[in-house]
């Protein structure tokens, strides 16, 4: 071939290169303008540690204590106007990572053995698998094929990046900096707070979220998830929102408190202006970005899904002096109601406005719902235990939810809180103590606020929902509590091993190095490891009593300390005169 021939050859490829990508943009503009056009957009906004009654939207048409009497939520007051409240909506556990893993999935935490903050067990059961080869709400838009952008700002998972999960916008810059933190630092390491003009990162979740949508909505179908630092421990608000609140409960005839007496700050009073405070600051970051998706004309066409994490961490306590959400019973931490009924609000395209529905709905329902809603033609990934919510968007308390599984399973397997597998199966449910082995019966659609007993009235619907939870966690190895205290043992075993060889080395650099005040030096060394060894004995009774515990409220932590005289970290305690 001739050098002519050979350049005519290769300016004629590149003409036909430039002209396949010319008409691939073409095609895929056309593709992504269709897809806009015709796919729904999709935002979740989640929320830490919201109680189901904490909100100024009533959650039950029918039960006046569904509300908050004294916080406002203006923008999920309209968001309920124009959408759906499920009044038994529910979180996937009473705390927040084992939830925040099983919304991402569309399983139960049960399958994913991950089912409470530090789950000790998930560390032996995951070990070598991890979770990288599961599929996320984001993973399954993408996969749908119809050109969807996923992003996702906030809070995270810990054992997964959002980055490596199928979104294609995070700002998980790194695992110390986002992860499954409260908000209070932008660098975790390093111990940089979060400036005051940004309280619990509200005001840069919300730019980013309301950016994104500017960004893609109309030009392409779009999935957005706002995962909030708030309303989470510790509580922090702007001193303005702060300030409105107290004026209103002035307003409102309560008692002012003294400000310049030291620790007005810890006052019940003060305690309850900041927590609403952040919460309309919540909520306005929710206005913000439904302005920006009615803005953008593309509110109509995208499902807004408002919910929670776990049930509420800001509680009240009845006459007995327990924990109570409104009308339900404890909260974060119990598979009672108050820990995992949370506020499940929806509106989109098809959902009648103003609208209340009963069916039972579960975060793990969200992917297969996502991936109906988008008409995705590829297969759910294996596994999911979640139905599609199109049946009772549509239809309401005419529609149902299609699940593998036969009922909505909680398996809290917690060496800290109550340990407790509970499961929802219509009407009913059911919960059995995994110390005691004691089983309790509820009909949680009238009585919701579990005040009745039915085990001993009804002891073969007792024996035929245990027996359906038992299997069910069999059949997904979801964990034993032996298991869990096996598991907890090793890894304080480890830790101590770990602290003796880190003493060790302390001791004989510090020798080597020989300085003037080496034996101030090595008795401190000393001091700080006798307390090491102190704080593992006291954690090593706890758990101990842990596993005698038969109560279904907290461990009372406290006559452990007291007969061992000395706390969790290791300090001695000096008694009471």
């Amino acid at each position: 071939m001739s050098t002519q021939m050979r350049e005519e050859l290769v300016r004629g490829q590149k003409a036909g290169l430039m002209r396949f990508i010319a008409i691939s943009f073409c095609c895929m503009t056309y593709v992504n303008a269709c897809c806009a056009a015709t796919s729904p957009n999709f935002v979740i906004f989640y929320v830490d540690d919201l109680g189901w009654a904490d909100t100024s939207v009533r959650m039950m048409d029918d039960e006046p204590l569904s509300r908050s009497d004294f916080n406002q939520t203006p923008a999920l007051e309209e968001l309920a106007r124009q959408g759906v409240r499920f009044t038994s909506g529910y979180a996937p556990t009473p705390t927040c990572t084992g939830s925040r893993i099983s919304i991402q999935f569309g399983m139960t935490s049960a399958r994913l053995q991950y089912r409470n903050v530090f789950d000790v067990l998930s560390k032996k059961q995951r070990a070598a698998k991890g979770w990288d080869e599961e599929i996320s709400m984001a993973g399954v838009l993408k996969a749908a094929n119809k050109g969807y952008v996923t992003a996702h700002f906030g809070k995270g998972m810990n054992v997964r990046r959002m980055d490596h999960a199928g979104y294609d916008v995070s700002d998980e810059f790194d695992r110390g900096s986002n992860g499954n933190g409260h908000g209070r630092y932008n660098d975790v390491k390093k111990k940089i707070p979060i400036p005051d003009d940004n309280p619990k990162r509200i005001v840069d979740l919300t730019k980013r979220s309301v950016d994104f949508v500017k960004e893609h909505a109309g030009e392409r179908p779009f999935f957005l998830m706002v995962s909030h630092y708030a309303v989470h421990v510790p509580h922090q608000a702007s001193p303005e929102a702060i300030e409105r609140c107290r004026r209103r409960w002035l307003a409102a005839g309560k008692p002012d408190i003294d400000r310049s007496q030291p620790g007005y700050e810890q006052t019940d009073t003060y305690q309850q202006w900041e927590y609403s405070a952040m919460l309309k600051e919540t909520d306005q970051s929710l206005g913000s970005i439904i302005d920006a998706l009615v803005e953008s004309g593309q509110f109509d066409n995208t499902y807004v899904v408002f919910t929670s994490d776990n049930g509420g961490d800001f509680y009240k306590s009845n006459a007995n002096h327990l924990r109570c959400n409104g009308p339900l019973r404890e909260g974060k931490g119990s598979t009672f109601e108050g820990g995992i009924r949370v506020p499940f609000v929806v509106s989109g395209p098809g959902i009648k406005p103003g609208s209340q529905c009963a069916v039972p709905v579960i975060q793990w329902d969200l992917l297969p719902t996502l991936h109906d809603l988008a008409d995705s033609q590829t297969l759910l990934p294996a596994g999911v235990d979640g139905g599609s919510l199109r049946g009772v968007f549509e239809s309401g308390d005419a529609g149902s939810v299609r699940r593998n599984a036969l009922g909505l399973v909680f398996h809290y397997t917690c060496h800290f809180h109550p340990p407790v597998s509970a499961i929802r199966i219509g009407d009913h449910k059911l919960l059995r103590h995994l110390a005691s082995g004691e089983l309790r019966l509820f009909d949680v659609a009238k009585d919701y606020a579990e005040k009745h007993d039915l085990s001993g009235k009804m002891p073969q619907k007792v024996a035929e929902m245990d027996r359906i939870r038992q299997q069910y966690v069999q059949n997904v190895d979801g964990g034993t509590m032996p298991e869990v205290y096996e598991a907890y043992s090793d890894w304080m075993g480890a830790s101590r091993k770990n602290a003796e060889q880190k003493y060790d080395k302390d001791v004989a650099s510090l020798k080597e190095r020989n300085p003037v005040d080496l034996v101030k030096g090595l008795a401190k060394l000393k001091s700080n490891w006798e307390k090491s060894k102190r704080s593992y004995v006291v954690k090593r009774a706890l758990i101990e009593d842990h596993m005698q515990e038969s109560s279904w409220y907290r461990q009372d932590q406290d006559k452990v300390i007291k007969r061992l005289g000395m706390d969790k970290q290791g300090n001695l305690i000096t008694p009471d005169p």
